[in-house]
């Protein structure tokens, strides 16, 4: 059966903000106080609709990522820059310190190259899929567009490892179905290869955390997120307070892998996926988004629920830009 390719970006793109949506509220809090607030998540989104009624800077940066690749054909670094610039009168909505600090400089006619914050955080990987989606036939530019599209506002190596792994588990995703599933071990292996061959230390201990998530997939929910909540974390951003806590870090490393794990521990349903990812607890929301991009990637449109797209907030704004996105993607590789 022919994939249905807008079927995959739709569903990507509306993971990114329903994970971003369902995870705001809950942002900076432990797992255990979120699951305090609650028996049953879906009976609480819907009584509580109002506490749902916006995404943040994650699903705002995803959009304009995308409207950069649909301008540019693919990437073009002007259009990025000219497109996180635009963010800034959206206006944005809870942004990273990394984000936000970067960009302005950007927008003050700063070069990327000096603009870019020394930042690890997850900023990079939170927007990186409409990459992963617009590249997924060709792997050598999606690479290297993932990586230019980091370092315009994230010079730290960490950042860029994340986006880059992000956007190629996007393609390795897209033409794999719910209904077949797929490797594992393909999975981590084809990932794990995006980041290999380099000499930065930073991307070496990447892929230890990634082989090391592989290895515990066994481990409930609870525990991954435990062990990996705070994975490569160093002194002084360290929360020593959270330690053997559910309370996943905004460094890269940490909200990527914790992203993957509980992606990879709920492959039965769209649903319980992204509730879970929303739940995870510390930076929920860029947990949600990341994770999100990733189940809808592997799920579709087509297999998230109506209520979860309605809740939206400009849902039909997002599948346009979807469209949009897929038809340059279908110009580009002559598909029409």
């Amino acid at each position: 059966m022919k994939l249905d390719y807008l079927d995959k970006f739709s569903g990507t793109l509306l993971g990114v903000s329903i994970g971003d949506t369902l995870g705001r509220p809950f942002e900076g809090m432990l797992r255990e106080r979120i699951y305090s607030h609650f028996n049953d998540f879906k009976e609480f989104i819907n009584n509580n609709k109002k506490l749902f009624n916006s995404y943040t800077d994650d699903t705002q940066l995803t959009l304009h990522t995308a409207e950069a690749l649909i301008q540019g054909s693919g990437f073009n670094t002007n259009n990025f820059i000219r497109e996180y610039v635009r963010w800034l009168e959206d206006p944005p909505i809870g942004p990273g310190f990394g984000c936000i600090s970067s960009i302005q400089k950007l927008k003050y006619g700063i070069s990327w190259k000096k603009a870019a914050s020394n930042s690890g955080g997850n900023g990079t990987a939170m927007r990186v899929s409409p990459i992963g989606l617009f590249y997924c036939k060709d792997i050598k530019n999606l690479e290297k567009s993932a990586l230019k599209s980091s370092i315009i506002t994230h010079s730290h190596p960490a950042a860029s490892a994340g986006a880059i792994v992000i956007a190629r588990a996007i393609a390795f995703l897209i033409d794999k179905k719910p209904e077949t599933g797929f490797s594992i071990d393909e999975f981590f292996e084809t990932i794990i290869l995006s980041i290999s061959n380099s000499q930065e230390k930073i991307w070496e201990e990447f892929i230890e955390i990634l082989n090391k998530v592989k290895q515990n997939l066994s481990i409930s929910i609870e525990a991954g997120l435990t062990k990996f909540s705070q994975v490569g974390v160093k002194s002084p951003y360290f929360i020593e307070e959270y330690l053997g806590k559910a309370f996943v870090h905004p460094y890269t490393l940490s909200t990527v892998a914790c992203a993957i794990f509980v992606f990879l521990k709920k492959l039965n349903s769209f649903e319980d996926c992204i509730f879970q990812l929303a739940t995870a607890g510390g930076d929920s929301d860029t947990v949600g988004a990341i994770g999100g991009s990733l189940a809808g990637a592997y799920f579709g449109l087509k297999n998230i629920p109506d209520d979860l797209i309605n809740l939206v907030k400009n849902h039909k704004n997002i599948l346009k830009v979807s469209e949009q996105l897929h038809l340059k993607f279908k110009e580009k590789y002559k598909m029409i």
